[in-house]
This record gives structure tokens, C-alpha cells and sequence, in this order.
């Protein structure tokens, strides 16, 4: 499946390239939405190939020593072109002492993405999006929170579900598999994962890591 798409998204990289030749304004529109739809596409894959290693049991985490707030930055910079796109105000909450945290880098920015994706993609225009980190007890804690449409009650109960999303009349719906994902990992890294809502008014994510899983687990062996 990556593939194929991987090539697709190659030689439209190349159409759009003026060195192999001048696109017409309508030309390179078009070329602009295979890139844009492609890379969305490989995205879904990508995530369904992740839940798919880890139902057969397989997956693991690359654990190592994780700079909390080049972390947060990193997530936000990956959006940075859909956050300003929407006009979206992200604010960023994050002490100057947070310091350091065992994890595996790439699913916690894979983690924070999807929150904060999922936070820009049902917020209005002009909306704001907050995302914090604290540390406390051992523990690191990430909060990702929009005051956005909000998320309707009979679709809250079931939102870590996959293929479950909801469409808001303005915004294209996602694949529903982003919370699906980031409970997954967090889960994986011994944590827990926490979402309140409410029509109207926005949602909040709230995710709890160990900041040393390894010390959390034979703390629980005893």
C-alpha cells in the first residue's frame, strides 16, 4: 500500500518543480491537491498499519531519553500550515523546567499530533487551541484542549473506538482513528488517557505518562 502512494507522491513533487518545467496556475493547483490528498491518504495507512502491529502483539517502543518541550514543538511545527490555514490561535503551555521524560520520541509526537490535529480540525475559524504539559508525582501530563463544536454525548462514550468520528458541516470528518491511536500508545507507554465534552463548548484531551515507565513497572511488580 505505502508503495505506490510513496511514488505518487513522488513525481507529483516533480510536476510541481519548475526545473522540469512550468506548471500553468490550474496545473500546479492540481498538482498541489495529489500532494495534499496523497500525504492524507499515507497518513490512514500509516495509522492502520500501527494498530494493526499492535493487535498482533508486536509492536515496540523505542525507549530512550525525550526532551518534553522540542517534543511539543516538533508536533505543532508538523501542523503548522493546517493551524494557519484555519486561522487557528495555538497557544502553548509549557514550563521552562519540564525537563526530560523516558519515552518513545516518535509515538509521543505521533500522540501529541493527533490531539492537537484532531483539536484544529473541530474548532472555528479564528478559534483557539491550548496545549500544556505538567509535571507532577512522577509523572508527565499532556492536555489538549479547543473550544470547538464539541463532541455530541451518545458519540463520547465510543470516541477511542476506530472508524468512529463525527462531522461537524464544515470541516471534512477524519478517518477516526486518531484517539484510537493515541490511546493505543499511551497505553503502551503505561499510561492513561482521559476526554471530557461538551456540545458547544469544546473538548478536552488529558493524557498521563509515567515519566520513567520503567520505574512504574517494577514499583508494580512489588
Amino acid at each position: 500500500l505505502r508503495s505506490p502512494l510513496t511514488n505518487i507522491i513522488g513525481f507529483a513533487q516533480l510536476l510541481a518543480d519548475p526545473k522540469f518545467g512550468e506548471l500553468s496556475d490550474k496545473q500546479s493547483e492540481y498538482a498541489d491537491y495529489i500532494q495534499s490528498s496523497s500525504s492524507a491518504l499515507l497518513a490512514i495507512i500509516n495509522d492502520i498499519l500501527d494498530l494493526a502491529t499492535l493487535d498482533a502483539g508486536i509492536m515496540e517502543l523505542d525507549l530512550g531519553e525525550v526532551d518534553v518541550a522540542s517534543t511539543v514543538e516538533a508536533a505543532v511545527e508538523g501542523l503548522k500550515d493546517r493551524i494557519a490555514e484555519t486561522r487557528i490561535n495555538l497557544r502553548t503551555h509549557v514550563p521552562d523546567d519540564i525537563g526530560m521524560m523516558i519515552a518513545d520520541e516518535k509515538r509521543l509526537r505521533q500522540v501529541l499530533f493527533n490531539l492537537i490535529s484532531n483539536a484544529v480540525r473541530y474548532s472555528e475559524a479564528d478559534g483557539i487551541v491550548d496545549v500544556s504539559c505538567s509535571r507532577e508525582d512522577g509523572s508527565v501530563t499532556f492536555v489538549v484542549k479547543d473550544h470547538g463544536y464539541g463532541i455530541p454525548a451518545e458519540i463520547l462514550t465510543q470516541v477511542f473506538n476506530r472508524f468512529v468520528g463525527h462531522d461537524t458541516g464544515t470541516r471534512r470528518q477524519g478517518a477516526g482513528l486518531g484517539l484510537a491511536i493515541v490511546k493505543s500508545f499511551v497505553e503502551l507507554h503505561g499510561g492513561s488517557v482521559d476526554i471530557q465534552s461538551a456540545e458547544g463548548k469544546g473538548t478536552t484531551v488529558t493524557c498521563v505518562f509515567p515519566a520513567r515507565p520503567e520505574l512504574a513497572e517494577t514499583a508494580a511488580a512489588e
